[in-house]
Formats: structure tokens, sequence, C-alpha cells
């Protein structure tokens, strides 16, 4: 019997021979024996990477249809740079653009406001503007005169000022020989809660006779003028000689004007109350 060598053209092997195969025997085996395995597993539903569709690969007309990445995709160099790029340029100049407006607002050109001016000072008529004034109360059957005056100057009196007034009271009438006496005089002034004299005893005032005092103003600041309110407590006797006497109040008024405000007074140009 022939050996199968031989009869193939093949070379005698011995016992204990390797076969041999050529390198295009071996490439078709190799190559049936992957396409037989890549089938299979796209039966069982496995994949392999690099091959398409269920192997593993992604599928284009799928992820076109989604929109969506595949999940086992890697993004590229140039796709993370271009998701965590900083904002374009043209961005940056519109998050700037807030203080470049402020600073034209503030420029040179823009119009300065300037604060309101202070109001004039409006000066309260004062009583003593000239220096002195003379007042005349009814006191019953008798005139009571009350002369006032500074020796100071009253266009400088400010509210920061203390001017000394002097006064100086008498009877002005008949003289029926009956006594008249001042037993109390005093004088407040009402916007300052201050009582600037109170003086108690029988002062005759009867002719040729009078009562003479001084008070000192007060600063008053912020304020335009200080008023002050006289009181004298009048004895009238009732018939010469008969030691019985009527009593009455006499009232007057005088107005302390000031001409300037004060270092206090600019917060009001207005007349307050005084």
């Amino acid at each position: 019997m022939t050996p199968l060598n031989s009869a193939f053209g093949l070379p005698p092997r011995g016992r204990h021979a390797r076969p041999t195969r050529c390198p295009a025997q071996q490439r078709r085996r190799y190559g049936i024996a992957l396409i037989a395995t890549a089938a299979t597993l796209s039966l069982a539903g496995c994949a392999i990477p690099g091959l398409p569709g269920a192997t593993g690969a992604p599928d284009i007309q799928r992820v076109a249809a989604t929109g969506a990445r595949p999940a086992n995709t890697t993004p590229t160099a140039g796709a993370s740079v271009s998701a965590s790029a900083s904002p374009s340029p043209t961005a940056a100049p519109t998050a700037a653009a807030t203080p470049a407006a402020t600073t034209t607002a503030a420029g040179p050109g823009a119009a300065v406001v300037a604060p309101p001016a202070a109001p004039a000072w409006v000066p309260v008529a004062n009583d003593l503007r000239t220096g002195s004034v003379t007042h005349r109360v009814d006191a019953a059957a008798h005139t009571l005169v009350i002369d006032y005056w500074t020796t100071e100057d009253p266009a400088s009196w400010t509210p920061d000022s203390a001017p000394l007034i002097r006064l100086n009271a008498h009877i002005d009438g008949p003289d029926y020989g009956n006594a008249i006496k001042v037993t109390r005089f005093n004088v407040r002034a009402d916007s300052l809660a201050a009582v600037l004299a109170n003086d108690a005893g029988e002062f005759t005032v009867a002719p040729p006779f009078a009562y003479s005092s001084g008070v000192v103003v007060p600063p008053n600041p912020k304020a335009h003028s200080t008023q002050l309110l006289f009181t004298f407590d009048l004895l009238t006797e009732t018939a010469p000689g008969s030691g019985v006497f009527a009593r009455q109040t006499v009232l007057d008024t005088l107005t302390i004007g000031y001409a300037k405000p004060g270092s206090a007074a600019g917060a009001s140009a207005t007349p307050s109350p005084n």
C-alpha cells in the first residue's frame, strides 16, 4: 500500500515528526476561524471592539438620530478643550462694559450738580434796633412808662450773643398824692425756659422816683429772635394816706432780634418761634 505521503507528493515523515503547514493554508484556516467566531458572537449579542453595529462600535444612524454620545466613547482631546474653554473673547468686553459706562458717566464731560445754596438769613424786627425804645402800659388811673436801652450795637447781635438790656420804669400821669409801689419785678424768656430776673420788695415808682434794673439775654441757638416777658406787680394806694392798696399786674414784652446767623443757625434761615 502506497503511503499517503507519497500519493499526495508529500515528503515522508517520521514517527515523531510534527506536521508542516504552508503559510497560505494557515492564513486560510485562521480566516475561517475568525469569521466563524465573529458570526457566533454576533448571534449571541456580544461586542467586539472596533467592529460596527452590535459588535461594540457606535451605530452611526442611531447616534445621528438621538444626538447623544455613545457611553463607551472617549472624548477627543479637541472636544475636552472645547468643553472646558473660557468664555469667548466677545463675552469678556460685555462683562467689563459696566465699569466703562460708570467711568464715562463720571468723566470730565458729565454734568456736575452743585449743592443748593443756603437760603439767605431773614432777620426778625428788633425792638432795640435803634439802641432804645419806650413802651407805655396802662396801670389803672396811671400809665407805667418803661424805657429800654442797650449800650451795645444791635446790628452785631446773633443767636450766639448775650446782650445786656437795661430798663427804667416810672409812673406818668397826674399826681394825686397816693403811693404807688412795685412789689415784684420778673423777666422770663419762655423759648429758653429761663427766668432772667425776679425781684421782690416794695419799690416806689411815684414821681419823681423810678424803678431801674437790667437783664442779660442768654444765647438762643438757631433762633432768629428772643422774646422777653416783663411782669410788674403794682400796689396803688386808694386814697392819699389811707394805707389801703389796690394790687395790679402789668405785663410787657420786648423782642430781641438777631441781624446775623449764629454758628449753629445755618440749618434754618426761616424765622423760628422765639
